[in-house]
C-alpha cells in the first residue's frame, strides 16, 4: 500500500513540474509583430542574430550613422536598430515584411539608439526598411539609399 501511494505521489510531483514548466510559457510567432523584440512574453531580442548593417547617408554620400537588422530564430521576426541620430532630431524608421506587410512609420528623438518594433518574416521572407534622420528644426538630412529602390530589402 505504502509502495502504491509513494508511486502515486510521484506520478503527481511529475506531473506539477510539467505542468508549472509549461505555464504561461508564450507561442512565438505572427502574435509577435509589431510588438517591441525587447520585451513582452516572449523577449525576442533574446538570442537574436545580427544579420546586417547598412549605412544612413546625406545627400552627399556621408555615411552619419548605421542601421542594423537582426533576426529572431525563436520568434521569426525581424527589426532594425539606429545606432544614433547624431543632429538629435527625429529619427524615423519604416520596417515591414513579405509576410505580414508594413507597420505604421515609428518615430523617436534625440541622439540615442532607436530601435524598432519586429515585423513577423518566417523563413525566407523579405524585410524591407526606409530611415529617415531629421535636425531637431525638423530638416531631413539623411536616410538609408540604394539607387533606384525607396526602401533596403533584406531576404
Amino acid at each position: 500500500m505504502r509502495s502504491i501511494i509513494r508511486r502515486g505521489a510521484s506520478c503527481l510531483g511529475a506531473a506539477a513540474a510539467i505542468i508549472a514548466a509549461t505555464e504561461g510559457t508564450a507561442q512565438a510567432g505572427p502574435g509577435d509583430n509589431g510588438t517591441d523584440p525587447r520585451s513582452g512574453p516572449n523577449v525576442c531580442a533574446n538570442g537574436a542574430q545580427w544579420i546586417a548593417t547598412r549605412g544612413i547617408e546625406t545627400e552627399l554620400g556621408q555615411v552619419v550613422t548605421n542601421v542594423d537588422v537582426y533576426y529572431s530564430p525563436r520568434c521569426l521576426t525581424n527589426w532594425i536598430s539606429v545606432r544614433s541620430n547624431p543632429a538629435g532630431g527625429r529619427t524615423a524608421k519604416d520596417l515591414g515584411s513579405d509576410t505580414a506587410g508594413w507597420l505604421p512609420t515609428e518615430n523617436d528623438y534625440g541622439t540615442g539608439a532607436s530601435i524598432s518594433m519586429q515585423v513577423y518574416a518566417p523563413g525566407s521572407s523579405c524585410i524591407h526598411f526606409q530611415v529617415h534622420l531629421y535636425y531637431p528644426n525638423g530638416s531631413h538630412y539623411a536616410e538609408t539609399y540604394v539607387a533606384g529602390s525607396n526602401t533596403i530589402t533584406i531576404c
